[in-house]
């Protein structure tokens, strides 16, 4: 099963970990160092940027050395809110559009899978915070770094 999720929730995420990951000297991460690092347009970067920061997860610093920080620590930020600043239908309720309502079938696929499905994800998404990733994409981005000096 594969699940969709948007450009925006995926341009998002990407910007924390990378916002996570450059600022943890207090130096305030840029939109176009962002764009440049991972090919994201830097306008619809921007809008991206809004939706985090009107949700309280990411502050904009203005002047010179402006830019944006996260607003808490990394741990306390999990992946549950960043998708639901994004879009709140990612985790939302499944619903069916094309059986009819009050049927068997889709009271039963509602109880045994949908549902339990949600909740599932939601669980998940709020068990993992903003530190485990940005941990990880750290740890990879180092190897990555370290293969390239072997094939010199």
């Amino acid at each position: 099963m594969h699940m969709k999720i948007s450009t925006k929730v995926e341009y998002g995420i990407i910007a924390m970990i990378d916002i996570a990951v450059h600022s943890e000297n207090g130096e305030a991460v840029t939109v176009s160092s962002i764009s440049g690092r991972h090919s994201i347009s830097g306008k619809y970067l921007e809008q991206v940027l809004t939706a985090l920061r009107q949700a309280d997860l990411i502050r904009g610093l203005k002047g010179s050395r402006g830019g944006y920080i996260i607003s808490g620590p990394a741990e306390k930020i999990t992946f549950k809110q960043i998708i639901n600043a994004l879009d709140v239908t990612v985790l939302g309720d499944v619903y069916f559009d094309s059986t009819p309502e009050n049927s068997v079938i889709t009271d039963t696929l509602q109880s045994c899978l949908w549902n339990k499905m949600t909740s599932y994800l939601r669980s998940f998404s709020e068990s993992v915070t903003l530190e485990d990733i940005a941990d990880e994409y750290r740890r990879k981005n180092e190897n990555q770094v370290e293969d390239y000096s072997y094939c010199i």
